[in-house]
């Protein structure tokens, strides 16, 4: 959400120093674009670290026993289990094989060294660049009051960081969501777009000596309240609350969740994260023959099925879907795994393409650690359409070859 509050504090600051951030919101109207349509992310996280639902022909059947990361491979278990092959990845046909085709017509993975542990949350919502969901956001633009929006409880999210005046704001109900984005009302805070009057005028209080001497300041002011007017001014698309819930009867779990997310991406925010299960949902230890992970994956699939119908292959937006953990698991033993398996449905990728786990894939561990999981958002920006300087995290080239628009 683009922070009222920032504004008013942002009217204290000395000279041209609050001038400098307003040109970030003029700039925020310009919307990611991929294949011609606005850009949406959905982020889901499996709390706890999560046993993926499938191997990547790639990089995963090469691997020895204890550095597997990919999911339920038929030769790792005395009964095996029935898979499908896409491409490069094979997906446990029992888990997600009920989904429907656009589903695998945009089904890639993305994988990632060195998320090992449950403290790897932060390498997702932590960095210089700011939090993953907030720092995309702000750069996709867009005319939307909310830009990062969180549903459910996601482990190492910090709803109160601002990057680029967009933070991540916790929504709660799909009514409340769509009354904040029509300016009558609001998630987290209770100040009202009126406020921005009283900021607009403080503000030129402030800088008319310094700033407004200046052409260059003056003109960085204006685009700052004109773009500042558009996304607070700007009404939500017509949304029915009443036909999104009637789409959603009767589907359980991760669909409640994911009901909200499509009201919000088709009101015109950019990103939204979904927590999947509550604390250690994912921690399956001992999992040893995948069941318990298997019928967790189970639970999501009527939500998704619901949601990937509605939402992939859209003309008016470009959905992408991204599952992530803290890290992965190694399948028998199910401890945690040194290398971070992510599942990608997209519209900008090549269905079946899986990149990056192994140094055959590009990706080669150095001695900076945090080197490949930039990497993994440099190629996620892509993929929702941030390229050159619109990307927080540089070049995704070890990663472009799974994209169809790179």
């Amino acid at each position: 959400m683009i922070k009222r509050r920032q504004f008013i504090q942002g009217t204290a600051a000395l000279g041209v120093a609050g001038v400098a951030g307003l040109p970030n919101i003029a700039s925020a109207q310009n919307q990611a674009m991929v294949n011609g349509k606005p850009s949406r992310l959905l982020l889901v996280m499996m709390n706890g670290g999560y046993a993926p639902i499938m191997t990547s022909a790639a990089s995963f059947l090469d691997n020895e026993p204890e550095e597997m990361s990919f999911g339920f491979s038929q030769k790792e278990f005395a009964a095996p289990k029935p898979f499908t092959t896409i491409g490069d990845i094979s997906y446990d046909t029992e888990s997600w094989g009920a989904l429907p085709q656009k589903v695998w017509d945009r089904f890639a993975c993305l994988g990632t060294v060195g998320a090992s542990n449950h403290n790897s949350a932060h390498h997702f919502w932590k960095s210089p660049e700011g939090g993953l969901a907030q720092a995309l956001a702000s750069k996709m633009g867009g005319n939307a009051a909310i830009k990062a929006a969180r549903v459910g409880g996601v482990i190492g999210a910090n709803d109160g960081e601002d990057v680029g005046g967009v933070s991540l704001e916790p929504v709660s109900s799909l009514e409340s969501a769509l009354a904040t984005l029509n300016g009558v009302g609001d998630v987290l805070e209770k100040e009202n777009r009126p406020i921005m009057g009283k900021v607009v005028t403080s503000t030129q209080q402030r800088f008319a000596e310094q700033g407004f001497q200046n052409r260059e300041n003056l003109s960085s002011v204006l685009a700052g309240y004109q773009g500042l007017a558009a996304s607070m001014t700007t009404p939500a698309a017509e949304v029915s609350a009443a036909e999104i819930n009637a789409a959603y009867t009767g589907v359980p779990g991760i669909g409640q969740k994911l009901k909200v997310a499509e009201g919000l991406f088709r009101s015109g925010v950019n990103v939204v994260c979904v927590g999947e299960g509550s604390g250690t949902y994912w921690d399956t230890h001992d999992d040893n023959d995948g069941s318990r992970s298997r019928g967790y994956f189970k639970l999501m699939e009527p939500g998704l099925a619901t949601f990937c119908d509605r939402m992939l292959g859209r003309d008016d937006m470009n959905v992408t879907i991204v599952f992530v953990s803290e890290h992965s698991r190694i399948p028998l033993i199910n401890n945690h795994g040194p290398h971070l398996s992510t599942i990608v449905i997209s519209d900008n990728v090549i269905a079946g393409a899986s990149t990056g786990v192994t140094d055959r894939g590009g990706l080669i561990p150095d001695a900076e650690t945090d080197k490949p999981i930039k990497a993994w958002k440099a190629a996620i920006g892509e993929i929702v359409g941030l390229k050159g300087a619109d990307n927080p995290w540089g070049s995704a080239a070890q990663h472009r070859s799974i994209m169809k628009y790179a």
